[in-house]
């Protein structure tokens, strides 16, 4: 193989892997808008997930604030049932004051830019 057929063909390679990662991130851009529009942004005020705890294979307990009533929700094998409704003011305002796991949460990207001021000042 000479020298034009190797520059040639390297550059056939490296425009097919540009096409095809520039494809993938314009399907990642449009995933993204399409779970914003839909994703349910709007409705936080209309349900909020205030904690949410693992109790084995399958299973979990959910407390869910819907419009001002507190749920307690149990989530097995598949289907979900309501345990309890907390109705009791004192109880309703203290549980009022947890935040939903998204609200306490950072996202991956400001974690990593988080970590990046950290590392740029330590060394």
């Amino acid at each position: 193989m000479n020298e034009p057929e190797l520059f040639s063909s390297l550059l056939k390679i490296a425009s097919a892997l540009a096409v095809t990662v520039g494809i993938m991130f314009l399907l990642v851009f449009l995933f993204k808008k399409a779970m914003q529009r839909g994703g349910g942004e709007g409705n936080t005020d209309v349900v909020r997930i205030l904690s949410s705890r693992y109790l084995g294979p399958k299973s979990s307990i959910m407390l869910v604030d819907v419009v001002g009533h507190l749920l307690v929700i149990g989530i097995a094998n598949g289907t979900m049932s309501l345990l309890t409704e907390i109705m009791d003011p004192e109880s309703i305002q203290q549980l009022h004051g947890l935040r939903s796991p998204k609200e306490r949460s950072s996202s991956f990207s400001e974690y990593l830019k988080g970590y990046l001021k950290r590392s740029r000042f330590d060394s």
